[in-house]
């Protein structure tokens, strides 16, 4: 009779810390905010490329999505996955330099995460940013 309650005691425990689990981890999913549609950064990138060169202005090395929100060019929602994070994209590519960054990310922490042109993704020293070196 005991070990029967104690079987049923244990089920109930183990059930109860499933269900915590699984209602912590929906929780925080539904917390983080997604990137839903990476085109949009991409046609925001070439509206302001474009709207730059129509008005006879030089290009910029690089644009911020801060620059492209407050642009215009992209709603502050569209790139809310980004929130907190300083995001810089080059836009002076150069396809002979694979090694060249593209993309670069600086987290509130102060770390830097690039995207490269090969695609590839580096973590950068915090002090060395080469977008800024272009800029």
């Amino acid at each position: 009779m005991k070990t029967r309650r104690l079987i049923t005691l244990a089920g109930a425990l183990a059930a109860l810390a499933i269900a915590v689990c699984m209602a912590l981890t929906t929780y925080w999913q539904r917390q983080q905010p997604v990137l839903r549609d990476a085109s949009k950064i991409v046609a925001a990138v070439q509206a302001f490329s474009r709207d730059k060169t129509k008005g006879g202005q030089a290009l910029p090395a690089s644009v911020s999505l801060q620059e492209l929100v407050n642009g215009g060019y992209i709603a502050a929602s569209d790139v809310r996955a980004f929130e907190g994070i300083d995001v810089t994209i080059s836009l002076a590519l150069d396809a002979t330099r694979p090694q060249q960054v593209f993309i670069r990310a600086r987290l509130s922490d102060g770390a830097v995460i690039a995207g490269l042109a090969d695609g590839s993704a580096q973590q950068l020293s915090r002090s060395t940013s080469p977008i800024n070196a272009a800029r």
